[in-house]
């Protein structure tokens, strides 16, 4: 068996997505799950958006000439965020994964990017093996929800603008402990995004879908932005994480009807502090 790892190029998103997409549906249809995705278009158009950004570093694997899978790395901000790292069903099990995962960290250490984190399903016992032995120690479980709709319009939430970043920045850095300002000015153009105001002053934020995030001073913060957000959001972004060690906004987030998905776990490599409010990861931590 020969591997080679090298960059990806355009032309490797639709096979790359594809992988990606097979590979997500097969866990979880062997955990009874739902899939992530409903298509392989949507997985294609990520990876393709992914490999043109000059702040992701992916990587592809091939084995004997073969596309075998890839890894990538967000490095927008202080913290790397790694994902989706997918490798061709049939190819499993052969050190691939690890080689992916290797080469993101090694990247990490060169670029100076202490903090490394990820999400993964936590009924996937064979990527937590994998990470735990490269180093990364589970930091918090997850569950992801799909959120209902607020029964009556809240104006008190509204979309996001670049004049929000500001605040936005000193929110994520008071209670997340990191700033994510880079990606979430990234975000503005392609995901749904708002803040909350009280008394004149942004108190929240939530960029909606797997891909985004939310911080926010208090629980009554969080539901009013997701629940509004999701009024204003397509159906595709309507997905959010939710610490399980927080359980009093969790059974919130139930009583407004909320739909458990799946568990997930945070994972982090380097230093980590846990957020210091009332806070929501993406997919990447």
């Amino acid at each position: 068996m020969s591997l080679e790892l090298r960059p990806p190029a355009a032309e490797d998103a639709s096979e790359l997505g594809r992988i990606c997409y097979e590979a997500f549906k097969d866990i979880s249809d062997r955990h009874h799950f739902p899939p992530d995705f409903e298509s392989v278009a949507l997985p294609r158009m990520f990876i393709g958006l992914l490999i043109q950004r000059e702040d992701v570093f992916g990587v592809k694997a091939s084995i004997d000439g073969q596309t075998a899978g890839s890894n990538f790395l967000m490095t927008s901000d202080e913290v790397g965020g790694v994902g989706p790292i997918t490798i061709e069903v049939p190819l499993q099990g052969r050190g691939i994964g690890r080689a992916l995962m290797t080469a993101v960290l090694d990247h990490a250490r060169e670029a100076n990017t202490r903090m490394v984190r990820l999400v993964q399903d936590s009924f996937n016992m064979t990527s937590l093996s994998l990470y735990a032995s490269l180093g990364f120690d589970v930091r918090s479980p997850l569950i992801l929800l799909q959120p209902q709709p607020a029964a009556q319009p809240d104006p008190s939430v509204r979309p996001m603008t670049r004049e929000d970043l500001p605040a936005v920045d000193e929110l994520s850095r008071r209670i997340y402990k990191v700033s994510r300002r880079n990606e979430v000015e990234g975000s503005l153009p392609l995901f749904p995004s708002f803040v909350r105001e009280r008394q004149g002053r942004i108190s929240g934020y939530l960029v909606m879908g797997m891909i985004g995030h939310g911080v926010f001073e208090t629980e009554d913060d969080a539901v009013a932005t997701v629940g509004e957000s999701t009024r204003q959001s397509p159906p595709d972004f309507h997905r959010v994480f939710c610490p399980l060690l927080e359980g009093s906004l969790h059974r919130r987030f139930l009583a407004t009807g909320a739909r458990a998905v799946k568990p997930m776990n945070l994972m982090s490599f380097g230093p980590y502090e846990p957020p210091d409010g009332v806070w929501m990861p993406s997919v990447l931590y």
